[in-house]
């Protein structure tokens, strides 16, 4: 069976660690990166961050991690065959990743080196930091990217990688995939705060961008303007508040649905985007796709982990409930 979606990114091992003073922590390893936010690690910093670890935290979970898995996991919940592009190592953590990433159409990763890490670092007090050790990630090249399954795919979600190289092959890989399948680019933080003008060429490929509200004002964008540099479909996630949609013509917001107003849904960002592209293969107007796409992020935060993920069955539901809207 072809896949349906295609999600190209950074396929990472997730190790969280609990630190008893995470800014003390930051002092004795490194007067460089801010406790908040995404900090890529070269190796040196990994070896001098995994030495304090031994010593100072308390390993408290091994998982998979990055937006592109992510959205193509919950894609695969939902009974979509969804496609993960990037590397992963030829090593134990390589191994462990393809092994929990079960249900996903795994034939396209690449196997080589050394697999990328995250490390997500908290304390008791709240204070929380993101480390990222790209390894294999960094090394994706073009030549990676299958072009012909591609092109039979419906869409491409984008994540972008740090690193001008790699920004260098997807733009080339959006270039090429400008005709088929439709790209849909989620381009995080990290690349948010380079400003649209650092994503311009991969901007002009994409049908739709999908953006939180602070990379929709890191990249240059006002909340209810659709400005000329941006794709025709702009689509802003905004926690408790649901989604807006620009277009040139106006915009519209879609609020939330199915939980109290005043839960937040930012942590659900990889269902929300699973929830869109599932509503758009189903046939969905651009609208109900939104509207799909709020409830499914919505539903994912009713229990703990991935295990309240939407599926199938919710999705053949939801599909039938907005038509008869």
């Amino acid at each position: 069976m072809r896949p349906e979606v295609f999600c190209l990114g950074a396929v990472n091992l997730e190790l969280t660690y609990l630190v008893d003073d995470l800014p003390g922590f930051f002092r004795e390893w490194s007067p460089g990166p801010a406790r908040d936010g995404t900090v890529v690690l070269s190796n040196a910093a990994e070896e001098r961050l995994e030495e304090l670890l031994s010593r100072r935290g308390r390993l408290t979970g091994k998982d998979w991690g990055g937006r592109a898995p992510g959205a193509a996991w919950a894609l695969a919940r939902l009974g979509l065959n969804a496609a993960l592009l990037g590397r992963v190592g030829e090593d134990a953590d390589g191994a462990f990743l393809l092994e929990n990433l079960a249900g996903v159409n795994l034939d396209y990763l690449i196997r080589g080196g050394r697999s990328g890490r995250t490390y997500l670092l908290t304390d008791p007090a709240g204070a929380r930091a993101i480390l990222e050790a790209p390894h294999t990630n960094g090394d994706l090249t073009p030549g990676d990217i299958p072009p012909e399954p591609l092109a039979r795919g419906e869409f491409l979600l984008l994540t972008l990688f740090p690193g001008e190289r790699l920004l260098q092959t997807q733009d080339e890989t959006a270039r090429k995939s400008a005709a088929s399948p439709r790209l849909v680019l989620d381009p995080g933080e990290l690349r948010a705060r380079r400003g649209w003008q650092a994503l311009e060429v991969m901007l002009d490929q994409v049908e739709t961008l999908l953006v939180t509200e602070r990379e929709w004002q890191l990249l240059g964008g006002e909340p209810k303007v659709h400005p000329h540099w941006a794709p025709p479909l702009v689509v802003i996630k905004r926690g408790s508040l649901g989604a807006r949609l620009l277009t040139p013509p106006r915009y519209l917001d879609f609020p939330v649905e199915l939980v109290p107003h005043e839960a937040d849904i930012n942590a659900a960002g990889d269902v929300f985007a699973a929830g869109y592209l599932a509503g758009r293969i189903s046939g969905l107007h651009l609208n109900l796709a939104l509207r799909l796409a709020n409830r499914a992020a919505a539903v994912s935060l009713k229990g703990p982990g991935r295990e309240s993920y939407p599926d199938a069955a919710f999705l053949e539901r939801q599909v039938a409930h907005l038509r008869r809207t």
